[in-house]
């Protein structure tokens, strides 16, 4: 039987920000209920930024003598991996805190919205847990329900449950890829008002590319037939995770004045240079995908320094010397950027052919064609005013030392001279 709680005066646990350090005063930058899934901790501290800012935008724009409804659906709950009462390294506690904190900042500024969460979870033992948490721990003006059973057969009442009107976000988390198939998803992205951030397990679903008899199963999650014979790795995973995207913005309804958009973030192995998965993010609106991007430029940089200590952690161990470095001097900054002069070649083809207003509906289109940074794209901007390439003819760029280009509101227009 599924729970239904919204009254308990019990905090859901402290902030995932609060347990990471972002400093080097700290002997270590990763938790210890996040030993061994270092993984997991870059994805939910995506998640809880990402999510605040979302429903913080969202609530923003209700009326103040009004009232809108907000949502929050984990597709598979758990609780993983975290055996303590308090499961604060997992998404039920940390997406509980996150919406309290949203709540209490809106109705501080006299948005009072109303915000309901579900949990889907199939794992009998694992759902009774999840049950008493919600029971004993979720804030007073939260409402919280769960269902026991499998998310594809539950799919039709997680959209009965959400019902039409409230904004959604979707977090779709399984331990596979099947799950996430673009046929299983897609009666759930045709519904309005709705995002969705899916974990798309590459590694796993990359070997199972090359098995002959994991095609159709393949083409089924892709949405379509993918060829990678010929490809090298990072053209592989390119084509992969664009095609994954592309099928999935195709499930959303049609709009001329509001296309669908797509964009991903890397989280990679804690130990190697490869990606152990995508949390690929769906939206309606270009602002979501810039600040998808902004919050997971943020996270990258987390990213960088939990693996630089993981490795130093290692070497400790197998040698029995300690560092004499921090994890932010180790970290490796450039493993999911694009080099300086890729970004320079990009902005003379976009700027070639004429002057370009970008705003941030053209900024996001950036941002999805290339899969970088801000920062990236704005560094190169910075070098490329400098030498007297790029000229800013909307204001002084020359004045700007970390952003040239101020793409909100209306935009700015740049151009490329010629030499």
């Amino acid at each position: 039987m599924a729970g239904d709680r919204g009254s308990s005066h019990i905090d859901p646990g402290t902030a995932l920000t609060d347990l990471l350090p972002m400093d080097n005063t700290e002997s270590s930058l990763i938790p210890a209920a996040y030993d061994g899934r270092e993984q997991a901790l870059i994805k939910h501290r995506l998640l809880e930024d990402y999510l605040e800012k979302l429903f913080l935008i969202i609530g923003m724009g209700t009326r103040s003598e009004g009232s809108a409804e907000l949502c929050y659906v984990d597709c598979f709950a758990g609780p993983w991996g975290d055996s303590s009462e308090d499961m604060k390294s997992t998404s039920i506690a940390i997406s509980l805190n996150t919406l309290d904190t949203c709540r209490q900042k809106l109705a501080s500024l006299r948005r009072f919205v109303k915000i309901k969460a579900l949990y889907i979870e199939k794992n009998p033992a694992s759902f009774q847990r999840l049950k008493g948490y919600l029971a004993d721990h979720t804030p007073r003006g939260i409402r919280s329900h769960c269902f026991p059973g499998d998310f594809v057969a539950l799919r039709q009442e997680i959209l009965d449950w959400v019902g039409s009107d409230a904004f959604t976000f979707f977090f779709i988390d399984p331990k596979g890829y099947t799950p996430i198939a673009v046929p299983i998803l897609a009666p759930l992205i045709r519904r309005p008002r709705s995002e969705f951030l899916i974990n798309l397990m590459y590694d796993h679903a990359n070997r199972a590319m090359s098995m002959q008899g994991m095609k159709s199963t393949m083409a089924n999650v892709l949405g379509k037939d993918l060829d990678v014979t010929a490809m090298n790795p990072q053209q592989r995973e390119h084509a992969f995770v664009h095609t994954y995207r592309e099928s999935l913005k195709q499930c959303v309804p049609a709009s001329n004045s509001r296309p669908s958009r797509a964009a991903h973030a890397r989280i990679m192995n804690p130990e190697r240079d490869r990606a152990k998965y995508h949390l690929v993010y769906l939206t309606s609106h270009p602002l979501g995908v810039v600040k998808f991007m902004e919050i997971s430029e943020g996270t990258d940089r987390v990213q960088s320094r939990v693996r630089a200590e993981k490795r130093d952690k290692k070497k400790t161990v197998d040698t029995g010397m300690d560092s004499l470095f921090s994890a932010e001097e180790m970290a490796d900054l450039d493993v999911t950027h694009a080099t300086a002069s890729e970004v320079d070649e990009f902005w003379r083809q976009y700027l070639g052919d004429g002057d370009r207003l970008i705003d941030a509906a053209a900024f996001a289109d950036i941002l999805e064609r290339t899969d970088w940074f801000e920062g990236d794209l704005q560094a190169s901007l910075v070098r490329l005013v400098k030498a007297g390439k790029v000229v800013n003819r909307s204001a002084n760029a020359a004045r700007r030392h970390k952003r040239p280009l101020h793409h909100e509101r209306a935009g700015e227009t740049l151009g490329w001279v010629a030499t």
